[in-house]
């Protein structure tokens, strides 16, 4: 009995030694961070906490009670559609076409060709190198204007951004004219 209590009180702090080693911490938590980090798009999920942060590039797919399931979207094709978590953060280059009951559907619009619109809800984040072409009450249309010739004017919604190397002409009733002065 004295000898089971021992070895099991011997084996508690030898195993508390090597968790709270803090080489090994380091060295486990760098390789997860380097695994999520140099994943690839085919199917890399990974189940986190629920408290912890989602590392950029990467969607939240489903929640459960402790934790949650994301997914890499990095070297996603053009036009990959995800379903995703009401409050997933959503990537650059990504797009939120619409808002569902138990999240929302995102969209990868990178690589689209020179005024390809999409419509998307009104709070989705506008990729650089799109333009707010047409706005309604509860959505808004984007229209790409990588690739435009040079000179080209667009009249574009009041509260459209810019994009790298066109400007800002003027303004009329219905939103503003812009100008392309990028030589492809």
């Amino acid at each position: 009995m004295f000898k089971k209590m021992v070895f099991s009180a011997l084996s508690v702090a030898v195993f508390s030694a090597v968790l709270t080693s803090p080489i090994q911490a380091t060295s486990v938590g760098g390789q997860k961070e380097q695994s999520l980090v140099s994943a690839r798009w085919s199917s890399d999920e990974e189940w986190i906490r629920k408290s912890a942060a989602v590392p950029a590039g990467w969607v939240v797919i489903r929640e459960d009670l402790g934790s949650k399931l994301i997914k890499n979207t990095a070297g996603a094709p053009y036009g990959t559609e995800l379903r995703v978590s009401k409050y997933s953060p959503v990537p650059a280059g990504w797009v939120v076409l619409r808002d569902e009951v138990a999240g929302r559907v995102i969209k990868y619009v990178i690589g689209a060709s020179y005024r390809t619109e999409f419509n998307v809800t009104k709070f989705s984040p506008i990729p650089t190198g799109w333009v707010v072409s047409r706005e309604n009450y509860d959505s808004k249309t984007i229209m790409n204007v990588v690739g435009a010739p040079y000179g080209t004017r667009l009249l574009v919604s009041k509260y459209s951004p810019v994009p790298p190397g066109w400007i800002y002409e003027g303004q009329v009733a219905n939103g503003k004219y812009i100008k392309n002065l990028n030589r492809y």
